[in-house]
């Protein structure tokens, strides 16, 4: 029984091991980053900045940073490692460190001593070591990183080469233990140079007194600059600030070999860009906290080494920056007004070449605007001359047709004037005769009145012959077109009698007026009724009745109607040829009548045509618009 008990807890313990664990939140990762110097220095900030964001790449916000810096130049007294460390063990000893990163020698040189103290087992990546400090048989357990290649060889070749005639070489170095490392690369370096130039190791004096002598080195000499956290006198430097006093005193140019010394003042050279450093660091960083064994990732080792130049040292010091080796990098370089602005110039040039196009064609449309209304004012101006030249062209063409109309009526129009003349006459003998025999005849009040009609209607004749007679401009009024016919009617009576043609007039009782020259109007009826009387005298012994009708369209026109009974026409295209300037049919005629009547009514707004009528004769019809009430 027992032994079936232990067996249910066996399955019950190995149920709940095979059980899923809940989903739980993802732990914040703790990164120290342990600096040499203040960690503010632009080289050392460059470092961290790369770090920093290659691990929130990887982690975003479950990664805490802390930073610490053992400033080592500042604090030279006996203990102060101890000091560093019990510091370090109470403020980090809670366990909140998973990755320790030892930024250059000092700070990984720290940890590997009190490694155990402050943070067994807690992986190590050091950034920016020299590669001469380690090599793969040498590195402590839990720990690896980026190693950088230092070399000052190189930056040494192109000052020579820049100043060929260089014989003297000055080293400038600082006292503390990281100072006299990068010393003793370059000694190692600078072997090679030995026979070809004389090298001065100025690395142990006071910083006064090395000014002194940089001010007043001997022509045909460079300078090439280490590092210096403090000086001969044990003063504390930031490095950069060291660098800045060196350039400041020298009479030679100085050359550096780390791209954070750029802009300090010094020339430049082969510099190590250290942007690279933090951002490798970060990505073996990333793969340790993800749980891969720092023995299982070899150090890296870089030589990010490219030819960098300050623009303004080299003006300076009269370098011709033509000699730089092939794909240097000039930086600050005081650019041209040009060169600063020259997108803004060639911007405000283009701006203004296009707003110059623009106003140049606003001012050519507005000019070409100004001339097409020139031109249309011209032409119209023309086009006004021209209509009142033919307006007077067709005026005294139709007061000349008048007249050779009324010459060719003179017979009928002398008998006209004479029934009434002669009647005068005949009245006025009889009424002396009257007089004398008996004054008090009644007959005497009739003869006076025969004398006043026939007067009366001599005068009307008069007055129509003179109105058609008259040369004057069109006057446009309201006309009664019935009145128009009858005016026409006893004009040409007398010659309708002694042709012995008989005319009907059927008249519209409702008429409205229509707005016209009463002269005109007549000339178009007098030319009609005469054409009439010449087709029905050509036709010899046929009918002579002329039948005129007048009438009312709608919408809003009046029309007149002259219908004959003569000879017509044969064919269908010489109802519209007999309209045709000098087309005539009468031997006689100028053919001028029926074109000159074709113009004034058309003038008036209206339309005249002719149609042959069944059998024989033709008919004329005049259109009108009525006038506007």
């Amino acid at each position: 029984m027992e032994s079936v008990r232990r067996h249910a807890m066996l399955a019950l313990l190995l149920l709940a091991a095979l059980a899923p664990v809940p989903a739980v939140a993802q732990e914040q990762r703790g990164v120290l980053v342990l600096f040499d110097e203040d960690p503010n220095l632009p080289g050392l900030a460059t470092i961290n900045r790369g770090l920093r964001q290659g691990l929130r790449a990887e982690f975003g916000n479950d990664v805490s940073f802390y930073d610490e810096s053992l400033r080592r130049s500042q604090f030279k007294e006996p203990g102060n490692d101890e000091l560093m460390r019990d510091y370090l063990a109470r403020r980090y000893g809670d366990g909140r460190i998973d990755l320790v990163v030892a930024v250059m020698e000092p700070p990984l040189e720290f940890l590997l001593q009190y490694r155990e103290q402050l943070f067994a087992g807690v992986p190590i990546v050091f950034c920016g070591v020299d590669s001469h400090a380690f090599d793969d048989s040498r590195l402590p357990h839990g720990v690896t990183g980026v190693m950088m290649k230092r070399s000052f060889a190189e930056t040494l070749d192109i000052a020579l080469e820049l100043k060929p005639a260089t014989r003297d070489v000055y080293v400038v170095g600082g006292t503390t233990r990281f100072d006299l490392g990068m010393q003793d690369i370059a000694r190692e370096n600078f072997r090679r140079f030995e026979q070809r130039v004389r090298i001065h190791w100025l690395t142990t004096l006071p910083m006064p007194e090395m000014q002194k002598q940089l001010a007043s080195l001997p022509e045909d000499s460079v300078v090439l600059y280490l590092t210096l956290f403090a000086d001969g006198a044990g003063k504390s430097f930031g490095t950069h600030d060291a660098l800045r006093l060196v350039v400041q005193a020298a009479n030679a140019p100085v050359f550096v070999s780390l791209d954070q010394y750029l802009g300090t003042g010094a020339v430049g050279g082969s510099v190590f860009s250290v942007e690279s450093l933090g951002g490798r660091a970060a990505q073996i960083g990333a793969r340790i906290l993800r749980g891969e064994l720092p023995s299982g990732i070899p150090p890296v080792a870089l030589a990010a080494y490219e030819n960098v130049f300050d623009w303004r040292a080299l003006q300076r010091w009269r370098i011709d920056e033509d000699s730089l080796p092939r794909g240097s990098e000039l930086q600050f370089r005081k650019l041209t007004l040009w060169q600063n602005y020259q997108w803004y110039i060639v911007g405000g040039i283009a701006l203004f070449l296009v707003q110059t196009v623009l106003v140049v064609a606003l001012l050519i449309i507005r000019a070409n605007r100004r001339r097409a209304e020139l031109a249309r004012l011209e032409s119209e101006s023309r086009r006004r001359r021209a209509e009142e030249d033919l307006q007077r062209q067709r005026d005294e063409l139709a007061h000349a047709l008048r007249l050779t109309t009324l010459g060719e009526l003179t017979a009928s129009i002398a008998h006209e004037l004479n029934q009434p003349l002669t009647a005068i006459s005949a009245n006025a003998q009889a009424t002396q005769k009257l007089l004398k025999s008996d004054p008090a005849n009644p007959d005497i009040d009739e003869a006076l009145e025969d004398l006043v009609s026939d007067s009366i209607r001599a005068s009307e004749i008069i007055s129509r012959l003179q109105a058609l007679f008259r040369k004057k401009r069109a006057a446009y009024a309201p006309l009664d077109l019935n009145s128009l016919v009858d005016d026409v009617l006893h004009l040409l009576g007398s010659d309708l009698r002694l042709r012995q043609i008989q005319v009907h007039f059927t008249r519209a009782v409702v008429l409205p007026p229509v707005l016209g020259d009463g002269v005109q109007l007549r000339q178009v009826l007098i030319n009609l009724l005469r054409n009439a009387e010449d087709a029905i005298a050509a036709d010899g012994e046929g009918p002579r009745d002329i039948h005129v009708e007048t009438g009312r369209s709608d919408p809003g026109t009046v029309w007149v109607t002259v219908r004959d009974s003569g000879i017509g026409l044969k064919e269908e295209a010489d109802l519209e040829r007999i309209f045709v300037h000098f087309v005539s049919s009468k031997p006689q005629g100028l053919g001028m009548g029926l074109a000159i009547s074709r113009t004034i009514v058309e003038a008036h707004g209206g339309k005249i045509w002719a149609t042959r009528d069944p059998g024989r004769g033709l008919t004329l019809h005049v259109q009108l618009p009525e006038a506007a009430g």
